[in-house]
């Protein structure tokens, strides 16, 4: 045999060898359903009943969501009663000890910005 056709068919050997591998990695992978007990259940959303089932979940948990949204906003605003409130309580200990003539002391340089503002 010659050269070039041992160089050919060597060449040919390779290049289905590589041809084989490049389609064995390239495969399309079938998807694995997840094996942990606390992943969320598959969704049937190609009929009607799964659909409107999805809608009711989506709207529990949007409601859910809003409920949460409307406590932190009540809590916001008694928070900023509060703060009002010792507010004027402190504005109240400083006028009465500059009635007694004693001047109050002024507040650590880290809380002035916020005390003031």
């Amino acid at each position: 045999m010659q050269v070039e056709t041992v160089t050919g068919i060597l060449s040919t050997l390779v290049g289905g060898v590589v041809a084989v591998a490049v389609a064995w990695i390239s495969r399309p992978q079938q998807s694995k359903e997840p094996e942990d007990a606390g992943a969320e259940p598959r969704r049937d959303l190609k009929t009607i009943a799964g659909i409107a089932a999805e809608l009711v979940r989506q709207g529990d948990t949007l409601r859910a969501a809003d409920d949460r949204i409307t406590d932190l906003e009540a809590g916001r605003e008694h928070d900023a009663r509060v703060i009002s409130a010792l507010r004027r309580y402190v504005l109240a200990l400083k006028t009465a000890m500059r009635v007694a003539g004693v001047e109050p002391p002024e507040p650590a340089p880290d809380d002035a910005p916020l005390i003031a503002g």
